[in-house]
């Protein structure tokens, strides 16, 4: 018995010493979010729309399907969370396989995933990373695509479906 508890104090003190250095998501994201705000790695309106339009830019969106799919800024690309990695290699490269797109902005909701990914991102070797978040997009009276289709989703609001703005911008 008092091997026991002399095993279970141990175990308890050595994984308090251990859980004094997480850092919650929360804590990482909103520093990562002010480093890269700090660093000038955190986009604006226009650097968006300048890299929508730029031939060695990319905007990729992170966030879920549903998420994307509620509203996305045109043009950008979805690669998701799960192994976005790899869905870059379909943005990225010619024909020749020739690395094309060396620099991206990369868009979440809030910048907090954003911000983790671009970590990643940049430790791939991309020579320009910045983080954005959708909503400074929409609340800046920018305009943001739909995947539903009326035909598909019918139920209730009897919406048009195609480009729109923030309730706010149409006075």
């Amino acid at each position: 018995m008092k091997l026991k508890s002399l095993l279970l104090m141990s175990f308890l003190s050595i994984s308090s010493i251990f859980a004094q250095d997480f850092i919650s998501y929360k804590q990482l994201t909103s520093k990562l979010i002010n480093e890269d705000k700090k660093a000038g790695n955190y986009a604006s309106d226009e650097d968006v729309k300048k890299a929508l339009k730029a031939k060695d830019w990319l905007v990729v969106d992170v966030r879920t399907k549903e998420e994307w799919s509620s509203a996305h800024i045109k043009g950008s690309a979805r690669v998701g969370r799960q192994a976005p990695e790899k869905a870059l290699e379909l943005f990225v490269y010619d024909m020749d396989d020739n690395f094309v797109k060396k620099n991206l902005i990369v868009v979440c909701n809030t910048a907090k995933r954003a911000s983790l990914e671009a970590q990643t991102f940049r430790k791939m070797g991309f020579k320009e990373v910045k983080i954005y978040d959708i909503y400074s997009w929409i609340d800046n009276c920018n305009p943001v695509a739909t995947g539903y289709s009326s035909k598909k989703h019918k139920t209730g609001t009897k919406n048009k479906f195609g480009f729109y703005y923030a309730e706010h911008c149409k006075k």
